[in-house]
């Protein structure tokens, strides 16, 4: 008997856009692949194997809210409203399942690795694992809910509808090419992580991830639009755009492995409290280790961004 294969992940398609495509036909377009990109994911969500279901079905909305920053103009604002709302709410029920994910596929395994044997490393895993399984309650409770349901169907509705079409005061620009509105979005999210990112070497780790969420929507946007343009003139912009929030995403590798093991700092019996700590001690340690050399590439990959050139 061939044992079924658990769901798998699957990340996003790309957008592809006719050279005349309208405004309408964007919108159209890039919410029903924000949505076949979420409702793809949902199996692998619920079962939890793999662990990139909740990342893929996160990606999936984070990329729709991006949709809806880019046309709040277009889109009535009770529209953009429920939108936004129901959105937030799916993403914050998956916070906790995708946290945990990162911590045990991802921030842990490295130092595992070369302190194999430890004690509080492992009491610090079964730790994590437990709160894991917490955050896939929740999460699974949440893609089961009635609200979820609700949603889905009115999100279905409303492209199927084109419901956008009606009312606002946004349709005089619904029949323009997209590529005039595309400029216009692109360059606003450039110079918006321009702005972020002045100073670059004296960022705190606040303003470091809000130049990092600022890079992700500047990114999403850019994959929106990016079939309007030639390939050439859009790889090297994509390449230093990807360098750059991977080197910030290794930087804020500490930040979270510090928040993550603070919640594990709940009141638990003295024993098990000490292994916890004294795990958690080892895995802060070995990334404020690495922290000067992330912050030098990263350094060097902002420069890279800046004087690259916009490919819209």
């Amino acid at each position: 008997m061939v044992a079924k294969r658990p769901p798998a992940a699957t990340k996003a398609e790309r957008v592809e856009l006719a050279k005349n495509a309208s405004v309408d036909d964007v919108v159209s377009v890039v919410f029903a692949a924000g949505l076949k990109h979420w409702t793809a994911n949902e199996a692998a969500a619920l079962s939890g194997m793999d662990p990139e279901g909740v990342h893929e079905m996160r990606v999936a909305l984070r990329r729709m809210r991006a949709a809806l920053s880019d046309f709040q103009g277009i889109i009535p604002a009770a529209q953009v409203s429920w939108l936004k709302r129901e959105t937030k709410w799916l993403i914050s029920s998956l916070s906790m399942a995708r946290d945990w994910d990162v911590f045990l596929f991802e921030l842990l395994p490295p130092v595992e690795e070369v302190r194999r044997g430890d004690s509080g490393l492992a009491k610090l895993r079964m730790t994590a694992e437990t709160e894991r399984e917490k955050g896939y309650a929740g999460a699974r409770r949440a893609i089961r809910s009635h609200r979820y349901s609700a949603f889905l169907a009115r999100m279905r509705l409303w492209l199927s509808a084109k419901s956008w079409r009606q009312g606002g005061n946004g349709r005089k620009w619904l029949d323009k090419p997209a590529e005039k509105v595309a400029g216009r979005l692109l360059t606003k999210r450039h110079k918006a992580v321009l702005k972020l990112g002045r100073h670059f070497k004296k960022l705190s780790a606040q303003e470091r991830h809000q130049l990092r969420i600022a890079l992700k929507k500047l990114r999403y946007t850019a994959e929106f639009f990016r079939s309007l343009y030639k390939k050439k003139r859009e790889k090297a912009y994509f390449h230093a755009l990807t360098q750059l929030q991977n080197s910030l995403g290794r930087m804020n590798d500490i930040v979270v492995a510090d928040h993550l093991l603070k919640r594990l700092s709940a009141a638990r019996d003295q024993r098990v409290s000490d292994l916890i700590s004294t795990g958690g001690g080892i895995v802060a340690h070995w990334y404020s280790q690495s922290a000067s050399s992330s912050e030098h590439q990263a350094e060097a990959n902002w420069r890279e961004f800046c004087s690259c050139d916009a490919f819209w």
